[in-house]
């Protein structure tokens, strides 16, 4: 029951009582009132209610403030805890004073219920927030998979963020190298490539999820649970015959029906989901797929979670094209199999001032290609959320009016039932403005924000790449580049968010940068800061290492 539900029920109680214990007198005489000044708790000897360790005492006895007459009243207490990340609700204490050993992990609220036993008055106080941790789940983190002493390792920051009276405050709890912690001592040990999340095709917003660390050496790619961190499997035993294909694997992309891993000679190695609701049901098959006429995968792009259309984008540089990966099939309409892992060149739809076509990407040096949500209004004037893709590349086709430029591409990925194909749907193709081409660097790092209005592109620029700047390119000319934030040299190695926030509104979007000395940056980034730029709202206190990869490991609809 939600602690609402049970402040209602007592609200209730209090009304009947003043109903049966109606006598007919109505000789009024006021009740005193109660309220709760403070609380004098154990916090300072325990350090802090947010690093508790499930098993911790915790000690707390309100300071009462009385209005009117406080000798007839006959006070009754109870203290009762409600568990955000379980939806648990129990009574924990009845006495003034609550002595607690702590025996849940994860976000606590503990309310105390104070009742004058004689007139049925009721107060209800929010008194205290806590966060135990049990080791055994995890409401939301942030993921990261980094390199030290040459090894891979698996650490997560556990969002603890809160209300504090009016204001925000943002927490992370760090756990450096937490494999081994949940893993009986077992190291990763090998080169580190990707976490990736994994969810059941029902799974939605809370239901407990699957991480793949993808890795090459070592114990080999492993899946994690999402919530404890333990290992479920190893990726070996995903294959149809139980052994890893003898390739260098690069990335990785799991939609609800479709599994795709990468190698670095280009092969692409796919599992079509067998049943919806149940883990490993199918098995990768160990050769690479194939297309007639071959195909060579330089990266994949997820598409959103969000949009309307999911699935995977393939670089073929092979055959310079895009590809699509298609992770729809019939299998939960009519029992058979169907189209999911089917590879599609993917059709541009002609529009005006449009040269590029995604099936003839040559001489094209592509820098970075980025999944999005975009809107469109559909036919009843209804926004409709879509699945697009920005594309940043120099141009070198000769005689383009942009060659030698920087320029970015973005477009529309939709079905066109007339002639029953995915089409790109192109909506902005321009360069870079010409002033700030000089803040590109090739071998910076690019991310594009996932959902937003405003339709932000984020890089990395300046000596060394230590400079955060950000770009809104949404409309005919966008706005001017803008350094958000310098690093003072400290070179920029990933840029990633949540998939909330749009940017548009006070409370904006998140976003994530990791630095090459291990350090790591959490922003709120809205249209505002375009001009003014940005601060940060938590820095890390420990070192990471060599950040490879960082993914937010919350509702599926927050994943990158």
């Amino acid at each position: 029951m939600k602690i609402q539900n049970y402040i209602w029920s007592a609200i209730v109680m209090f009304l009947l009582y003043g109903c049966f214990d109606d006598k007919g007198n109505y000789d009024y005489t006021e009740v005193p009132a109660v309220q709760v000044v403070e609380y004098i708790t154990n916090e300072e000897e325990l350090g802090s209610f947010w690093a508790l360790t499930v098993g911790d005492v915790i000690e707390a006895e309100p300071v009462l403030k009385f209005t009117g007459d406080s000798t007839i009243l006959a006070l009754t207490y109870e203290w009762v805890v409600e568990n955000s990340t379980t939806q648990e609700l129990k009574t924990i204490g009845t006495e003034k004073k609550l002595i607690w050993k702590t025996d849940m992990g994860g976000f606590l609220s503990i309310y105390l219920f104070i009742t004058d036993s004689l007139s049925g008055y009721q107060t209800v106080d929010r008194g205290i927030n806590m966060w135990p941790t049990d080791n055994n789940s995890t409401s939301e983190a942030w993921m990261v998979l980094s390199e030290i002493d040459g090894k891979a390792c698996f650490s997560i920051l556990e969002n603890v963020s809160n209300w504090e009276g009016s204001n925000y405050v943002y927490r992370f709890r760090e756990f450096v190298d937490y494999y081994p912690l949940q893993n009986e001592g077992q190291e990763l040990g090998g080169s580190p490539v990707k976490i990736m999340n994994h969810w059941l095709g029902s799974g939605s917003s809370s239901a407990p999820g699957m991480l793949l660390v993808l890795q090459n050496g070592g114990i080999g790619p492993v899946y994690l649970g999402n919530q404890d961190y333990r290992r479920t499997l190893y990726l070996k035993d995903d294959f149809i015959n139980g052994v890893l294909p003898n390739v260098v694997f690069k990335d990785a992309v799991a939609n609800s029906k479709s599994h795709v891993l990468l190698s670095e000679d280009g092969g692409l190695y796919m599992k079509a989901v067998e049943h919806l609701d149940v883990w490993f049901a199918g098995k990768y098959l160990d050769v690479p797929a194939n297309v007639e006429g071959g195909m060579k995968i330089d990266r994949l792009i997820r598409m959103s979670y969000s949009g309307n259309i999911t699935g995977t984008f393939a670089l073929d540089v092979m055959h310079h094209r895009l590809l699509y990966i298609q992770n729809e099939n019939d299998l939960e309409y009519g029992g058979t199999w169907g189209d999911a892992n089917a590879i599609t060149e993917i059709y541009t739809e002609p529009a005006a001032g449009i040269t590029l076509a995604l099936n003839d990407l040559k001489d094209l040096d592509i820098l970075y290609c980025g999944s999005y949500v975009g809107s469109v209004q559909s036919e009843w004037g209804i926004p409709d959320r879509t699945a697009d893709m920005l594309m940043f590349y120099k141009d070198n086709r000769a005689g383009s009016e942009t060659v030698g430029q920087y320029c970015l591409y973005t477009f529309r990925f939709a079905f066109d039932f007339e002639q029953w194909v995915f089409k790109a749907y192109p909506k902005i193709e321009r360069a870079f403005p010409a002033a700030f081409q000089y803040a590109i660097r090739e071998d910076g790092q690019f991310f594009v924000s996932p959902h937003g209005d405003l339709e932000f592109l984020f890089f990395s620029s300046g000596g060394n790449n230590g400079e955060l700047w950000g770009y809104i390119f949404r409309g005919a000319g966008g706005t001017d580049p803008v350094k958000l934030f310098d690093f003072t040299g400290r070179k920029i190695v990933r840029i990633s968010s949540t998939d909330s926030g749009n940017g548009s509104g006070s409370s904006g979007m998140d976003l994530t940068v990791a630095l090459e000395t291990g350090e790591i940056y959490m922003f709120n980034v809205h249209n505002s800061h375009f001009g003014t730029g940005i601060t940060p709202k938590w820095v890390s206190s420990e070192s990471y290492g060599k950040i490879i990869d960082m993914r937010y490991d919350g509702p599926s609809k927050n994943a990158i």
